[in-house]
């Protein structure tokens, strides 16, 4: 369940429309190796974080205005962040992280440049995303992550809080795990729609960009075994025929940088645009799991609904004679010298108290919906805004990315037929 007041009330939110005031650019990169300290002998992987801003709290952490705070974190670090601002704005959509990959610790290659930068440009994609977030990038413990020296203190001092704010949510969540909202909104209808479409997109692009990433290897691969056998003829052909095997030559480079091209179009797909639209696939999915949340508020107050009616509905029948108990409960109570009169007027007090009590929770169970409801209408409006952001960056830089590949091959084939 989302955090709440000592009342009972929903955390108040700040205001999503309003732009963050200060810049704040975060750069992740040069992910290294690192042994552990004496009392462990496993090894991980850091990440240097470079900050960027003009807000006057990071200031006193460099010495010149404007300049960059550079800090070293591991995963775990990250994943901290993430679940401190989980647990702090409940009614946020908290950008995902890269998956643990269970599997590349088992195989070993978790060390491996494909696995590290891949989950360095995901990290940065995280970082990212909670900086652009007006309230999200406000946060005292992101500016703790990003500045602090003292973080390791920092967060054993929120483990165990942590694990037991964990424990409640999941249980609330597995409680109404098989439970739906009986009137759903349109607007929601339409949101839930709209997304699965997306995802469902998103996922059949991944699919796509992985073929073509397995087609640019093999290709990339053939002209070099190409390139491999034409430096072979012109070896042959040297001593014998100079023109042919300079010619041989010439050919022979617009091949290797052909190869090259290919080879380093193939590695931004995989290592960048792929990861983002991964990341972006996660994204949906936080999206989706705040809509969950609102959706588990809203259960809570049909079921209080459907509890009050049913305990209205026992009182007015036991004061019309009718409701209560069966007849043999009736002549038990009768042979046991209990006076029904009074069993009667006993239980009616009962419900009356317990109406009394039902209608207060309802009241607060429906502010909080309500109010659950709004934040996360305006959480999926900035997620929109967001999303349509790194989308188009994306696009630009795979344009981009194609565009500069052709413009080194014109390049390179000019020069090849002009030397020929």
């Amino acid at each position: 369940m989302g955090r709440t007041d000592p009342k009972g009330n929903l955390v108040p939110n700040h205001d999503r429309s309003k732009k963050p005031e200060h810049k704040l650019e975060i750069l992740v990169s040069d992910p290294q190796k690192r042994s552990g300290d004496q009392s462990t002998t496993s090894s991980y992987v850091s990440y240097q974080i470079s900050t960027k801003t003009d807000n006057p709290a990071y200031q006193k952490y460099h010495d010149d205005a404007g300049g960059i705070i550079v800090v070293h974190r591991r995963y775990s670090d990250l994943l901290l962040l993430h679940n401190i601002l989980s647990n702090d704005h409940p009614t946020c959509i908290i950008p995902p992280l890269p998956d643990k990959k269970v599997f590349q610790y088992i195989a070993g290659d978790r060390f491996s440049q494909s696995f590290t930068q891949k989950r360095c440009h995901s990290l940065q994609n995280f970082l990212r995303r909670v900086a652009n977030h007006p309230i999200l990038a406000v946060s005292n413990s992101l500016m703790m992550f990003l500045v602090s020296p003292d973080w390791d203190a920092y967060r054993k001092s929120l483990a165990g809080h942590l694990q037991q704010n964990n424990k409640d949510e999941v249980t609330d969540v597995f409680m109404n795990a098989f439970k739906t909202v009986h009137k759903q909104s349109d607007e929601f209808v339409e949101i839930k729609e709209k997304s699965d479409k997306l995802d469902h997109n998103v996922a059949k692009i991944d699919k796509i960009f992985h073929r073509v990433v397995k087609k640019y290897d093999a290709i990339s691969e053939d002209y070099s075994k190409f390139g491999s056998n034409i430096q072979d003829l012109q070896e042959l052909c040297t001593g014998e025929n100079e023109m042919l095997s300079q010619n041989l030559k010439n050919f022979n480079e617009g091949i290797t940088q052909l190869s090259f091209g290919i080879r380093d179009l193939s590695k931004y797909l995989d290592y960048e645009y792929i990861v983002d639209l991964k990341d972006l696939e996660h994204y949906i999915d936080s999206m989706n799991q705040l809509i969950k949340l609102k959706e588990q508020k809203q259960i809570d107050y049909e079921e209080l609904s459907e509890y009050l009616t049913k305990s209205v509905n026992e009182k007015n029948n036991l004061i019309s004679g009718y409701g209560g108990s069966n007849f043999f409960t009736n002549k038990l109570e009768e042979l046991a010298g209990i006076n029904q009169e009074s069993a009667r007027r006993e239980k009616i007090d009962k419900l009356e108290t317990k109406i009394n009590c039902l209608t207060g929770e309802l009241e607060s169970s429906k502010k909080i919906a309500d109010a659950f409801e709004q934040e996360t209408l305006k959480e999926v409006s900035l997620f929109e805004e967001l999303k349509t952001k790194e989308l188009k960056t994306s696009l630009g830089s795979l344009a981009d990315h194609h565009i500069e590949f052709y413009e080194k091959l014109l390049e390179t084939w000019v020069k090849v037929d002009e030397n020929l």
